[in-house]
């Protein structure tokens, strides 16, 4: 019966069960690497549950700190950001093409090259924080309360839009999509492609901020939805419509 009870403790029922499985595109980060994705990570989670629990420094503080958002955000400028935090992730995170079991060399001269990709990806960053200063500074036609947006075709603006944001972002974008077919790096390792895209993915939420803060939101059909924080009180009995 020990003997019995012996094999039996020997025998290995199930082995790694609580292991997390490793998609075959994941990068597996280490030492400086894999602090700096936890931090981006742990800021991306952080302004989540500020965003949803309406914290606010100059409320706390009375200290009015310049470029922070408001909180709670509103609606559509939440998802914005959290789209636009997703991917800028998930370009860090895993590669464009699965990683083999064999390693493949690194192709370093392809990555420096591609690491120029984003001179023009940064060259549409600071025409979007242009556009904000634009709108920020109360010189543009007001409609409704509410700075207009006039990128019409013949237009100042239009043709900034294209010239210096839309043509270098596209250029960076697709130039990064087609170098993450070829470009090779070790697995613990940025890729050039991914970090381009990564910051394609912010720069696309630097734009869409400031000008669907504008009358342009009217385009798509959508009004200023402010977030469910705080929830109105309601007594028993209370007509909702007089909120």
């Amino acid at each position: 019966m020990t003997q019995a009870q012996e094999t039996a403790d020997q025998v290995v029922l199930a082995e790694g069960v609580d292991e997390e499985p490793v998609e075959r595109n994941r990068r597996l980060f280490t030492n400086k690497s894999y602090l700096f994705v936890a931090a981006i990570a742990t800021l991306y989670a952080l302004t989540h549950m500020i965003a949803l629990n309406g914290v606010s420094i100059r409320d706390w503080t009375g200290i009015n700190i310049p470029l922070l958002p408001t909180f709670p955000m509103e609606t559509w400028n939440f998802r914005i950001v959290h789209v636009s935090g997703a991917l800028a992730l998930g370009f860090l995170l895993f590669a464009a093409r699965l990683f083999p079991d064999t390693e493949r060399p690194e192709t370093r001269m392809l990555s420096l090259a591609g690491l120029g990709l984003i001179l023009p990806a940064l060259v549409a960053g600071y025409m979007a924080l242009s556009f904000a200063v634009k709108i920020n500074s109360g010189t543009l036609p007001q409609m409704g309360g509410l700075s207009t947006w006039a990128a019409f075709p013949g237009t100042e603006i239009y043709n900034q839009e294209v010239t210096w944001f839309g043509i270098p972002l596209l250029i960076a974008t697709f130039g990064a999509i087609v170098l993450g077919w070829f470009e090779n790096t070790h697995r613990h390792r940025f890729a050039a492609s991914d970090i381009v895209l990564a910051i394609c993915a912010v720069v696309v939420a630097l734009y869409l901020l400031p000008v669907y803060s504008t009358a342009a939101r009217n385009s798509v059909g959508t009004s200023f939805v402010l977030s469910a924080w705080p929830l109105p009180r309601r007594r028993l009995g209370d007509d909702p419509r007089a909120d």
